[in-house]
């Protein structure tokens, strides 16, 4: 039977703790701060979610919900760490507001008029499918070219703090 001096065992263990906690270097030090107001009809916009995408090859999005304020705090490997120096084209989408997608809060408390009252989760799932077997597109309450990186006219390019941008959504 083999024994284990306890000095030789702590030693062991300093080490193996030691390189455990070397890991490469943080990924969020090469981040700036980012925040992003949105405003829309003149008046901040609460609970959109904000996607900063970026144009480089092997960029990393950055993304933040707005507050009710409109601002997003913008993070990239954490919540708020910020974004990476760089161009990005910016989404902009929130769910709508008593709209009958699936992302509509009523659905939880079983609130949903398309199941009677009754909460039926089956039900509000099924008011959802189209006869052709796709799901309906969630509504949306702002205008949806913002959406998609496709559509969205938004563009920013993140350096030097600060970074803190405004956006004045308008109509199609």
């Amino acid at each position: 039977m083999r024994s284990f001096s306890l000095p030789g065992l702590c030693a062991g263990l300093l080490v193996a703790v030691m390189l455990a906690g070397c890991g490469g270097p943080d990924p969020s030090a090469e981040c700036n701060a980012v925040s992003l107001t949105v405003t829309y009809k003149g008046k901040p916009v609460e609970g959109a979610q904000v996607a900063f995408n970026s144009t480089a090859n092997g960029g990393r999005p950055a993304q933040g919900t707005t507050d009710a304020a409109g601002k997003a705090v913008l993070g990239t490997f954490s919540t708020d760490d910020g974004a990476m120096p760089g161009k990005y084209k910016v989404t902009v989408s929130k769910a709508g507001d008593g709209g009958d997608g699936t992302s509509d809060p009523s659905l939880v408390t079983g609130a949903l008029a398309a199941t009677g009252g009754s909460g039926d989760m089956t039900k509000a799932y099924s008011s959802q499918v189209k006869t052709d077997g796709s799901v309906k597109e969630a509504e949306t309450s702002l205008p949806k070219k913002y959406a998609t990186t496709q559509t969205s006219t938004l563009e920013f390019t993140v350096g030097a703090p600060p970074n803190d941008f405004t956006v004045e959504l308008k109509d199609d």
